[in-house]
């Protein structure tokens, strides 16, 4: 039976926690900003004007240029997971299967990857290629045009 219950960081969840969100709490998950490209203007956008609209990858607030550079990263926090954001990494899509497989292959099927997207350009055939690539979990917020 899911019930509403209110963890010690002040959250208030109804069921279970879903995994990223758990590896977060406890400092285990990269945080990957994959592109600040994205075709919203959102007023509750977080991204940082030195961010928004510039096609840079940062890991955990750190540019970055290379794929190394990512994996470096997850190897010294000793990551469990990964958050992939944006801008909308969806924009970047063969970017972010990459990534995707790079950290597979790099830290195991273990490695939990979850990827946050407005659902831009979303389908099936894109779902099922970011699943065969390793994604675990996809967050889609749903942005209604007015």
């Amino acid at each position: 039976m899911n019930v509403i219950k209110k963890l010690k960081t002040g959250s208030i969840v109804y069921g279970n926690l879903p995994r990223g969100c758990i590896l977060c709490q406890k400092g285990k998950k990269l945080v990957l900003f994959v592109t600040g490209i994205c075709n919203y203007k959102c007023f509750y956008c977080p991204i940082s004007l030195e961010r928004r609209n510039k096609d840079r990858m940062y890991v955990n607030g750190i540019s970055v240029k290379s794929y190394k550079g990512i994996l470096k990263e997850a190897e010294r926090m000793d990551a469990m997971g990964t958050g992939i954001t944006g801008g909308e990494p969806l924009l970047r899509f063969k970017k972010t299967l990459h990534i995707i497989k790079i950290l597979k292959d790099a830290f195991g099927e273990e490695h939990h990857i979850h990827l946050y997207t407005s659902g831009l350009g979303i389908n099936m055939e894109k779902i099922k290629m970011l699943e065969k690539a390793g994604l675990d979990e996809l967050r889609i917020h749903i942005i209604e045009d007015t």
